[in-house]
């Protein structure tokens, strides 16, 4: 009879058990709590399932529930130690919550293991930035340059290396290489235009908002900073362009026009 009762549990757990790949289908479809409720019977059945722990960490993730992400990323790392994908997902919970050193060093461990990783790569970087490890940063987005020569995104953050590191030259230059390969051009030259902003390089940035605006006039965030930029060669344009971009919108020039009283 005991034997009998065992045999039907058994049966029972296995009817119930969780199956990854339909877990897995329901991660590609972005059904992430359908995922986790798949995965929790997976693991109930075999705890130490480093994919299904990958998984559902990875589905935690995306709901942004953080902490269970991170009990799972670590729980692999208990198992596989030189887990460069439960570190990278550590990394990259701790960028989204501005924890920037526990971000860098997780990231690094994880580039270590995965060093082809150009989107790990210039995250990595991105870190290395906050924490204003600039030469750091600049020689990890290299690494990803020769791997992708290509890739936009890796240009513009040289270019705010440069900056930071006082080499106008080298900015420029960067930043002109962003807009040869970025695929939408004029979000390209807006960004542009932002960086040179935020680094007092003003003239530059006036240029990179006219060329905005000359393709796209109601583009009232280029306005607004155009604007900023201008407010001390001509005050009272800039003053009209920021009564504009706030009418229509744009929570920048609304911060802004106290510039104007």
């Amino acid at each position: 009879m005991r034997l009998l009762l065992a045999s039907i549990c058994v049966l029972t757990f296995c009817s119930c058990g969780g199956d990854f790949d339909q877990a897995r289908r329901h991660f590609e479809n972005q059904q992430f709590n359908d995922a986790i409720s798949e995965l929790n019977w997976v693991l109930f059945m075999k705890m130490a399932d480093v994919e299904a722990l990958q998984l559902r960490a990875m589905s935690h993730e995306a709901l942004e529930e953080y902490d269970e992400a991170l009990t799972d990323y670590k729980r692999i790392l208990q198992l596989k130690p030189r887990d460069g994908k439960a570190h990278a997902g550590i990394g990259k919970i701790y960028w989204e919550q501005k924890e920037y050193k526990h971000a860098e060093m997780n990231l690094l461990l994880a580039a270590k293991e995965d060093p082809e990783n150009v989107d790990l790569l210039i995250l990595l970087s991105r870190a290395m930035m906050k924490n204003e490890n600039y030469r750091s940063a600049d020689e990890f987005l290299k690494s990803a340059r020769d791997i992708d020569e290509k890739n936009a995104s890796i240009y513009f953050y040289r270019g705010i290396v440069q900056a930071n590191l006082g080499d106008p030259m080298s900015t420029a230059s960067q930043f002109n290489m962003y807009i040869m390969y970025a695929k939408d051009n004029l979000k390209a030259y807006y960004n542009r235009g932002f960086a040179y902003m935020r680094m007092g390089m003003t003239d530059w940035a006036k240029e990179d908002f006219d060329f905005v605006l000359e393709k796209k006039p109601d583009h009232y965030e280029a306005l607004a900073r155009r604007a900023v930029c201008s407010m001390d060669s001509n005050p009272g344009q800039a003053c009209l362009d920021l009564h504009q971009a706030a009418k229509n919108g744009s929570k920048y020039a609304q911060e802004k026009l106290e510039l104007c009283q």
